[in-house]
């Protein structure tokens, strides 16, 4: 197992599926990663030499967001569109489902995530 921004990735799996379990990391994202260093489809992690290791890592260090950053990116979008008082940010703010999905015998997961609010206010 190696350990990429605290995910450990076994070295039995093939190179793309495991390059799709670090966040920021889907399915194009890896598929372009492996063609540009000329990886074939069935290569396996445990075939990694240290200069193909150290390729992976510089290309993953520079060209995807490190899950701290993505995280603060959508928190900030959640956040401006709560302030801007549009109908997904009061979606957001209600703790409801925000892209049309159906509450009346749904969504009750999201529905149970809400804050409880103090009555004295």
């Amino acid at each position: 197992m190696f350990l990429f921004r605290d995910k450990q990735i076994p070295f039995n799996k093939e190179l793309r599926p495991a390059l799709q379990e670090i966040r920021s990391v889907g399915w194009l994202k890896s598929l372009v990663i492996t063609t540009r260093l000329g990886f074939s489809y069935p290569y396996f992690i445990n075939n990694l030499n240290y200069y193909n290791f150290s390729s992976i890592f510089f290309m993953l260090k520079y060209f995807t967001l490190s899950e701290v950053r993505l995280k603060r990116i959508v928190s900030t979008n959640i956040k401006n569109l709560i302030d801007i008082q549009s109908y997904k940010g009061l979606r957001h703010s209600l703790f409801l489902p925000v892209n049309g999905q159906r509450t009346r015998t749904n969504a009750g997961t999201r529905k149970s995530f809400r804050l409880k609010k103090d009555s004295n206010l």
